[in-house]
């Protein structure tokens, strides 16, 4: 059976629960069987355990299966990474008050950004050993935890850093930590973007960790606007596969190989923000990513097919 996953957040990232459960009774009707959570992703909300049951409870009355969740890195209160002790504590209970989210959804994968302030670390080597101090401790903290709830964490690439601190963040980070705790989670439209000489290097480099997506498609950008964050956030056009400038069969071919759970998460914006003008048309929008969705997972059955054979 072919499988289809996207994020929950595919119009606006709304936060009460009839409008959530509305996008979530769309996501079935359009017939995706999985999704990502990413309600919550950008701020410090921390979910109540009644309010779990009842994310996992909408998930299963529409018979949509949980993925993965995409975790928050916190803000000015909690932030896992903060030089004050406190606030990194406080962070790292952010965390676990996530991984507690995807044990009620049934998911077994944590998506979670890892901005690098590499501005300060330009400026010198000691900032980098003091951010990376506090990173590790919020890691180690929470790796027990990680194990024993079953969810791995999915690092995912990002806007904005230069690629040399992105490769340099995981290398580090997959030295420290084993494959059953730490991976990668591939966005394509980042990657698009700031990985211009090669848009697959965390593919190539990585895909033995691969355990999440977001898969997403763009236009790219010029690369002397690379220094324009407003001109980097706007080219992150979170459009449905297929429609810009990556190589779909050549993604495809890296997940075959890749540890991940399939289906391969989808995220996308559809009229983001935007209200549809009708129900009709809300539907018709997956409609048509989910027949996207539908040709990926077959891509990556093919690709895996093809290996076996090769092998």
């Amino acid at each position: 059976m072919l499988e289809t996953s996207v994020n929950t957040d595919y119009n606006n990232d709304l936060h009460d629960w009839a409008s959530m459960e509305h996008q979530i009774c769309c996501l079935a009707e359009a017939g995706f069987t999985h999704t990502q959570w990413i309600h919550d992703w950008s701020d410090e909300y921390m979910y109540s355990k009644s309010e779990m049951l009842q994310a996992g409870a909408v998930l299963k009355h529409y018979g949509v299966k949980g993925h993965s969740v995409h975790a928050t890195e916190g803000g000015s209160r909690k932030d896992y990474t903060n030089a004050n002790e406190y606030l990194r504590l406080a962070g790292a209970d952010l965390l676990k008050n996530r991984i507690d989210l995807c044990t009620h959804i049934g998911a077994n994968v944590m998506v979670l950004h890892m901005q690098l302030p590499f501005r300060e670390f330009e400026k010198n080597e000691s900032n980098m050993k003091d951010y990376y101090r506090q990173v590790y401790r919020s890691f180690d903290e929470i790796q027990g935890y990680a194990k024993a709830a079953g969810v791995k964490i999915a690092l995912e690439n990002l806007l904005l850093t230069p690629m040399k601190y992105q490769i340099d963040k995981y290398e580090r980070i997959f030295d420290r930590y084993d494959d059953d705790f730490i991976g990668l989670c591939y966005d394509s439209g980042h990657a698009s973007i700031m990985s211009q000489d090669n848009y697959y290097v965390f593919l190539e480099k990585y895909y033995d960790r691969l355990y999440a997506t977001h898969l997403q498609d763009t236009d790219s950008i010029a690369p002397e606007k690379l220094n324009d964050e407003r001109a980097v956030v706007m080219a992150d056009a979170h459009r449905v596969p297929f429609t810009g400038v990556l190589d779909w069969n050549q993604i495809a071919r890296w997940v075959a190989k890749a540890p991940i759970d399939l289906p391969a998460d989808f995220e996308v914006g559809l009229k983001y923000g935007e209200a549809f003008e009708s129900h009709e048309e809300e539907i018709s929008l997956l409609k048509d990513c989910h027949e996207r969705a539908l040709r990926f997972h077959q891509m990556v059955l093919d690709a895996k097919a093809s290996e076996s054979v090769c092998d």
